[in-house]
């Protein structure tokens, strides 16, 4: 969702001056259309949906072909129980890091994952194929809770 004000031009016929009022929260499809900016030199998903809805051309990169790999690792908890403490949730460690998310905080209730929902956290990794294994492979495998 996003709102613009802008002025209708007589002369020209055309809608100028675009200013941005609102954007939602949320962003359509998560957090694809930043990971596509991330990895496909030149393109910016975001500045072609404003131009697009404001009847400007949309600027494309010459190739969609990416430079880079984007991966999202789920973080999982292997035990259930009050959470006590956490032990490799530094995720900025990782050369390849872009963004994380902690989905549970100390004195939550967690659960032997099994599902989306029940991961204790989320980590986004952009950079070369064996780079991105390595770290999303650490991020896992370094990630420990205790629980009581």
């Amino acid at each position: 969702h996003c709102e613009l004000k802008a002025k209708y031009d007589e002369k020209t016929e055309k809608w100028v001056d675009p200013v941005m009022i609102e954007i939602a929260g949320r962003l359509a499809g998560g957090r694809k259309a930043i990971m596509a900016e991330e990895t496909v030199p030149g393109w910016h998903p975001f500045e072609a949906v404003i131009d697009a809805h404001c009847g400007f051309p949309v600027k494309m990169p010459p190739s969609f072909s990416p430079s880079k790999r984007a991966v999202q690792t789920y973080v999982p908890s292997d035990k259930n129980g009050i959470l006590k403490s956490v032990q490799g949730d530094n995720f900025e460690r990782l050369p390849t890091y872009h963004a994380s998310s902690m989905l549970r905080k100390i004195g939550d209730k967690v659960e032997r994952s099994t599902s989306l929902m029940t991961f204790a956290a989320f980590v986004w990794l952009v950079g070369d194929v064996d780079e991105v294994k390595r770290d999303a492979m650490r991020a896992r495998e370094e990630f420990k809770v205790e629980v009581e």
